[in-house]
């Protein structure tokens, strides 16, 4: 396995903005404090990184050289607590991938994401592996086959689409906090324009007002990221 090691960003602090909800009190005030994101690190793939001496796979993604580029993004996203009581019931985070100047058959693609399943946080992974076929394997705590999805933390989807997303649920033994590393192989067209539009919500159980969605408002820099 291709080992990558991973720099740790600079974590800059994002607001979240109340969802407002029909017949339900919003409270006025956003959120300051309870998530950061660090700006997104991009590695461009070659052949021989990512055939990891598998000949047949080499030979593979040298014919697809002229057609596709493939790319590694990394994206820490670190939830805080509060000084009150309010905490975090869920929250998710979602990319979409598009090439604006290609026709929809020749869209980015996640190849392959991580983390998939996890039962409690892991903290800031700072090296990951990639195996032959570009999967993505990280050394921390993976989820064994027979645990229940409702006692799953994190559960990452999306592979193959455009869309992979991340879907984060505090249990009785991990509450939503600490630091998460989000990592996509892309698949990309070769030489095109690609772009990542980064998205962040969560849900807060406040004492006064019960359960509040947010979504946050992500400055320029987080909010979208260009990989080629």
């Amino acid at each position: 396995m291709n080992q990558i090691i991973i720099d740790a960003p600079v974590l800059m602090d994002v607001e979240l903005s109340p969802v407002p909800r029909l017949h339900t009190p919003t409270p006025s005030a956003p959120l300051r404090g309870r998530v950061s994101l660090g700006v997104a690190a991009v590695q461009r793939l070659t052949a021989e990184q990512a055939s990891q001496g598998d000949e047949e796979w080499l030979g593979y993604l040298e014919s697809e050289s002229a057609h596709s580029d493939y790319l590694l993004l990394s994206l820490v996203c670190a939830f805080r607590p509060a000084d009150n009581e309010d905490e975090f019931v869920d929250a998710g985070v979602g990319i979409q991938l598009e090439a604006p100047d290609e026709p929809e058959d020749r869209q980015p693609i996640a190849w392959s994401i991580a983390p998939k399943k996890r039962a409690s946080p892991a903290g800031r992974v700072g090296r990951i592996a990639l195996t032959a076929k570009l999967a993505i394997v990280e050394s921390t705590l993976d989820v064994t086959p027979n645990q229940q999805h409702e006692h799953l933390f994190l559960v990452g989807m999306g592979e193959r689409d455009s869309d992979p997303e991340w879907r984060f649920k505090a249990t009785s033994a991990a509450p939503l906090i600490g630091d998460e590393t989000l990592t996509i192989v892309v698949k990309a067209p070769a030489g095109a324009a690609v772009r990542a539009h980064v998205s962040v919500a969560a849900t807060v159980r406040q004492r006064r007002l019960g359960l509040i969605p947010y979504r946050a408002d992500l400055p320029p820099a987080l909010r979208t990221i260009d990989l080629q």
